[in-house]
């Protein structure tokens, strides 16, 4: 006999109601007990019976994730492997298939395809593939962005990180640590996400202090050449802002040829505590990017937007910042 809800309900040791609401994304419900009754549906091969209210209800089933497969180190990135299964854990709880579509250089047709042959109810897109002329061409159909779109005037839903105020986190945290001198390391300002980074350290540098930003590709390699050139230099920061893990392993590693200790003469502070902040030595302070909750969040907004309960919103996941002995200086 196929398993159902109360059954669910009982292995997690929670009522039915909050197996719901956890289905549903329609409440605030702790990771802990979210945990419980994920291990309990697996447990138990639980489905939602949701064949007979698609057919009613004239859906496919499916949700779309708009992906461009050339780009390597897109689609093999550990954060969007993150997002992509918590966006696909939210789906299963509702009965829903995901549909991965390869958009590449014509993600516009992909678009249209997934939505003129009726493939799925809702769309989920990266920014680069958000344009204006494709959202007002698609109209009114269900979709939500991953990530901040760069178009401000944008008409559409999208969840993304704060990654301005994590800037202003780091940037703050190291100036309560007593450094004076503080650089931003990494990252390719054509990408949004990065230029929002940049801004918030700006924004939270002390009155007539430099802005030292050094932008490099983000591997240990250039990173440490980029860190050694600025550490090295007359006018050397005593610490740095890094845009990723990768970028902090070369400081990291700069600081160690050139003999400066961390973090009595250096502190760092990396974007992202995943994978390897917290496993450095140094351990790594870390402004952290949950992007399992990204992912979870903007599926759960995409559900409500096919239910057609809620209207397009903007939602901003807050930073946090992870203390570590990268930063510790006494």
């Amino acid at each position: 006999m196929a398993a159902t809800i109360h059954d669910v309900a009982k292995l997690a040791g929670v009522h039915y109601s909050t197996v719901s609401r956890v289905q549903n994304g329609k409440a605030k419900i702790t990771q802990e007990t979210k945990e419980k009754i994920y291990s309990a549906m697996k447990q138990l091969d639980y489905h939602p019976n949701s064949v007979a209210r698609n057919l009613a209800n004239g859906l496919s089933g499916a949700i779309g994730v708009v992906v461009d497969a050339k780009d390597a180190e897109a689609f093999s990135n550990v954060f969007f492997s993150r997002s992509l299964f918590a966006i696909e854990r939210a789906a299963q709880l509702r009965g829903y298939n995901v549909i991965i579509a390869n958009g590449g250089s014509h993600s516009g047709n992909a678009v249209e395809s997934l939505v003129l042959q009726k493939k799925v109810d809702g769309l989920i897109l990266p920014p680069s593939t958000a344009k204006p002329a494709l959202i007002q061409k698609i109209g009114d159909f269900p979709l939500v962005i991953l990530g901040q779109p760069d178009t401000g005037r944008l008409c559409a839903s999208w969840v993304d990180n704060n990654n301005e105020q994590g800037a202003e986190l780091a940037v703050e945290h190291l100036y309560l640590k007593g450094y004076e001198k503080i650089a931003y390391l990494g990252g390719d300002r054509k990408l949004g996400f990065v230029e929002r980074r940049i801004k918030g350290y700006l924004n939270a540098l002390r009155k007539d202090a430099p802005g030292i930003i050094v932008t490099c590709e983000s591997v240990p390699e250039q990173a440490c050449l980029a860190g050694m050139s600025m550490l090295s230099s007359k006018d050397a920061p005593d610490a740095i802002l890094c845009n990723d893990n990768m970028a902090a392993l070369g400081v990291i590693q700069a600081a160690r040829k050139l003999n400066i200790p961390i973090p009595q003469q250096l502190g760092i502070v990396t974007f992202d505590n995943y994978p390897l902040a917290e496993f450095t030595d140094p351990a790594l302070t870390a402004i952290d990017i949950d992007t399992s909750l990204l992912g979870e969040q903007t599926a759960n907004l995409l559900f409500q937007r096919i239910e057609r309960k809620t209207t397009n919103q903007q939602i901003l996941l807050s930073a946090v910042l992870l203390q570590r002995d990268s930063s510790d200086r006494k």
